[in-house]
This record gives structure tokens, C-alpha cells and sequence, in this order.
């Protein structure tokens, strides 16, 4: 899959896409934060191989302004959960699948970004605390948290002890929360 982005001059990050699906290759494009539209086509039809196809979408977009995001273009979005202990129970590891699965379609249809991982354990809290991290890599950080509560709040994800957190990828700082479903506004990767 490879994603472009453009600046419209509205002030609005337009996303292109493309990703080789079963026959065919599947392009998204749209408004980062919509769903956009999907058109489909058999695949290779007039291309050989899928580099030949990747010249000719690269060319297409990027004629019109669309680049491909830079190492710091975006935010890194934690969204924390609170286990009970260092590996976390089975329902722990359930919601770290389906809370991932979830956020990976909702972010993807949108041209948000994706999933970049996650991780269960210690917190650096000084007082004992753990936590199952998933790493979100948005585009917009406002557009981002708003479909992270969103999808999670729709599913039922537990979304009533989740703590959302950002870094800007321009520069090294620190996560800054954003968001807590509780009052407690203490914050430790």
C-alpha cells in the first residue's frame, strides 16, 4: 500500500492511495477524516507487474501535488489502557486485538493512518502501574483522537478507562494527554 497526501487550498490534507487486493488494485482517495471513494480494477490489465502500475500512480498524484508523508509529517497517538498486572489477563490480550482491529479499519477508511503497534507492561510511574499501550500514526492529531473516542465508544471497546496521549513528530518531545475518560490527568508510557 503505499498513501499520498496533498494540502488542499482550502486548508484540508487530501489522501491517495492504492493497495493490490485478491485481482485487483483498489484506489481511496478522499478528505483525511472521510471515508472517500473507492474505485476497483482488475489487475494487472494494462500493466505488467505492480511496479509498473506504482510508476503510473505515483505519476498521476503527484502531478496533481500529492507527496508521500515524511518520517516527521504527523502524530504518534498513544492510546492507554490500565491492566492489573506486568502480562496482562486474557481479556487484556482480547482488547488489544480487537481495539487494534478496530482503530486499523477506522483510521485506514479515513486516510487518518494506521496502527504502529503496541506494548503491555510497567509504566515509568514511580508508584507500580501497567498498561497496554496501542501506537496510533495519524495525520491530524484533532481528526485522529476524534475517530480513536469515536470507534471505541461505537464498539464498546472500553472506552470509559482509556487515556489518549499525542507527540507531534517534528520535534522529540514528550506524549502530552489529551484526553482521559477519568479525571485522573497523570500520564506515564
Amino acid at each position: 500500500m503505499i498513501t499520498l497526501y496533498k494540502q488542499a487550498s482550502n486548508g484540508r490534507l487530501l489522501y491517495a492511495e492504492y493497495w493490490i487486493e485478491e485481482d485487483q488494485v483498489v484506489e481511496h482517495i478522499g478528505e483525511v477524516g472521510t471515508v472517500g471513494t473507492t474505485t476497483r480494477m482488475d489487475f494487472p490489465a494494462s500493466f505488467s507487474n505492480e511496479d509498473e502500475f506504482k510508476v503510473d500512480f505515483l505519476h498521476r498524484y503527484s502531478d496533481q501535488g500529492y507527496k508521500q508523508a515524511s518520517e516527521d509529517d504527523g502524530y504518534m497517538l498513544i492510546i492507554q489502557y490500565p491492566m492489573k498486572s506486568l502480562t496482562g489477563s486474557k481479556r487484556d490480550l482480547w482488547l488489544k486485538d480487537k481495539a487494534s482491529e478496530a482503530l486499523t479499519s477506522e483510521l485506514g477508511w479515513k486516510g487518518l493512518g494506521i496502527v504502529d503497534g503496541h506494548d503491555m507492561g510497567k509504566t515509568a510511574n514511580p508508584v507500580p502501574q501497567y498498561a497496554l499501550n496501542i501506537y496510533c500514526l495519524v495525520m491530524d492529531e484533532t481528526l485522529g483522537i476524534q475517530a480513536v473516542k469515536r470507534v471505541l465508544r461505537e464498539t464498546r471497546l472500553d472506552y470509559t478507562r482509556i487515556k489518549i496521549a499525542s507527540r507531534d513528530l517534528k520535534n522529540d518531545g514528550d506524549y502530552i494527554l489529551k484526553y482521559s475518560a477519568k479525571n485522573n490527568q497523570e500520564f506515564y508510557v
